[in-house]
């Protein structure tokens, strides 16, 4: 698993009405993908490569949740997704979730995947 840094954009007006989205969300860029993020603005986006997908670690300390994504580096199909809000995060990853490293964090919520 390694750290990469895509592009990370706002999604155009066409781009938005695309995704049937009532407003401008996240795009990720990466080779020939465009791959649209259930991210907000604030939110802290890391990547990781592995051998056949991306991995995107979504958090948001401040409003307590983490969200990771699985998406396949061929087609952009998304492999699997979690979504956890802190009273979960404390329960399934650990109570000092928000002190983990991003790999630690991956590590746990991918049995979750």
């Amino acid at each position: 698993m390694k750290l990469i840094f895509p592009t990370i954009r706002k999604m155009t007006y066409e781009e938005t009405n695309q995704h049937n989205l009532q407003n401008p969300g996240l795009i990720l860029e990466y080779i020939n993908l465009m791959i649209p993020l259930s991210a907000g603005y604030t939110d802290s986006i890391l990547i990781y490569r592995t051998e056949y997908s991306l991995l995107i670690l979504i958090t948001n300390r401040q409003l307590g949740y983490v969200g990771l994504d699985e998406v396949d580096c061929l087609d952009g199909e998304i492999i699997g997704t979690v979504f956890l809000e802190d009273y979960q995060l404390r329960e399934s990853v650990g109570k000092q979730w928000f002190h983990m490293k991003p790999e630690t964090l991956i590590k746990r919520l991918s049995a979750y995947l």
